[in-house]
């Protein structure tokens, strides 16, 4: 589509589509909370899915200034530990 045939939003949408990529660092599809939009719980756990947690950028409420891999290895380390003691606590249980 040349420019000059630009026209309507709906010309604008096509570009986008055809154009836009996510090479950058995609966060925010799986929105962790207690609210009924929240994918995940403060746990990482998917609601409504046994035996399943979210642990990676996808949790983040938005983009980091920086690279996203040391606040996603935070994340993992935290989750590690979340795992690690629920565990702890259900063999003491």
């Amino acid at each position: 589509m040349a420019v000059h045939t630009i026209q309507t939003d709906d010309d604008i949408r096509s570009i986008l589509r055809a154009r836009a990529d996510t090479v950058y660092h995609p966060v925010g599809s799986c929105k962790m909370g207690i609210d009924d939009m929240s994918v995940v719980d403060p746990e990482l756990k998917v609601y409504g899915i046994g035996h399943l947690r979210v642990i990676d950028a996808s949790i983040m409420p938005a983009v980091v200034n920086g690279n996203t891999n040391a606040p996603v290895v935070m994340i993992a380390e935290k989750a590690a530990d979340m795992i690690r003691q629920s565990r702890i606590y259900k063999d003491v249980a």
